[in-house]
């Protein structure tokens, strides 16, 4: 089973044609041209509207969510405050993405050599926390990510919340 790579399939379907000799869809890139041209003139930022298109929502959640945490934590304060809340926010951003990207690359390399995380038994989230017996297949799982996904968002903001308060 192949892992997902959305932004490479995305940039692969405009290289594609060009490299291959295939016939361009030079009526879809222009397409885009004017649409980014247009969102430039009316103040929308070209790159996040091209993101929310190609990406899949499950991409650009922790986008829209780190977007909703910088807001919640520019709010008040001095401007000095606001730029060393700005400047640790995205120091932990950043860390959460190259963490996520080492982490990608473990389980891909754990996928690809076949090693068994979990022995000879069958585990899953859901039998390990009881959800097994009244609860849909794979709802454990859901519910801790989510739970997880709520503590690092407030992490992030409690950290750079508090870096403007020297």
């Amino acid at each position: 089973e192949a892992l997902p790579a959305p932004q490479a399939n995305a940039m692969a379907a405009v290289i594609e044609p060009l490299m291959t000799g295939q016939p361009a869809p030079w009526l879809l890139y222009m397409a885009g041209v004017f649409m980014a041209l247009i969102l430039q003139w009316t103040g929308l930022p070209a790159l996040a509207f091209a993101l929310g298109m190609y990406l899949p929502l499950s991409v650009n959640t922790p986008v829209l969510a780190g977007g909703l945490i910088a807001h919640w934590v520019a709010q008040g304060g001095t401007e000095k405050q606001q730029k060393k809340r700005n400047e640790k926010g995205t120091l932990m951003a950043s860390g959460f993405v190259a963490g996520g990207a080492i982490m990608g690359v473990i389980a891909a390399l754990v996928r690809f050599t076949g090693i068994s995380t979990t022995g000879d038994q069958e585990w899953t989230v859901d039998h390990a926390i009881g959800l097994s017996q009244w609860a849909t297949e794979n709802a454990g799982s859901a519910v801790v990510t989510l739970v997880v996904f709520c503590l690092l968002g407030f992490y992030l903001y409690k950290g750079a919340r508090n870096a403007g308060n020297d």
